[in-house]
């Protein structure tokens, strides 16, 4: 498996598990709307900005897309992008020494066991957090790894 190309997944799961939370918590608490507009730039681009059929707005530049996607996250809950993303890209790293080819042997199953722990230690919703898990699960099986590490590289560490 060769992450920097990124790796096959069922993605129609992912976009119900977005679509549900958005819906269900778009007119939530701050935090809950902030965290599911930064899914919906990173997956859609800006309010008004052009679509195409088939690709998300990440594509087009996967490198600024996924530093504005974690600026955005942190925007929401500081640290909250280290707490999505890391822990994904854990599970990439582990993928690639097994060269199994996907992060879980049941991705429904890895989001919804991430997505509480996400949700307890940010203090969001358990649907928001499935959300960002799986906008960045999204973004990390089209673009591959690279434009998250370096856009968490670029982010300074939080303080203890």
């Amino acid at each position: 498996m060769d992450s920097a190309a990124g790796f096959p997944i069922d993605e129609e799961p992912l976009r119900e598990r977005i679509l549900r939370a958005y819906h269900e918590k778009r007119s939530g608490p701050d935090t809950a709307r902030r965290v599911l507009a930064a899914i919906r730039q990173f997956l859609s681009g800006a309010p008004g900005a052009d679509s195409v059929l088939g690709r998300y707005w990440f594509e087009e530049d996967p490198a600024a897309s996924a530093r504005s996607f974690v600026e955005d996250l942190d925007l929401a809950f500081p640290g909250l992008a280290r707490l999505t993303i890391e822990p994904l890209l854990e599970a990439l790293s582990k993928a690639e020494s097994k060269s199994s080819g996907r992060i879980a042997p049941n991705l429904s199953v890895y989001i919804s066991s991430r997505a509480g722990a996400l949700a307890v230690k940010a203090g969001i919703d358990e649907s928001v957090a499935g959300a960002a898990l799986s906008a960045a699960i999204l973004g990390l099986s089209r673009a591959g790894r690279e434009p998250f590490d370096a856009a968490l590289a670029s982010r300074k560490e939080p303080s203890p």
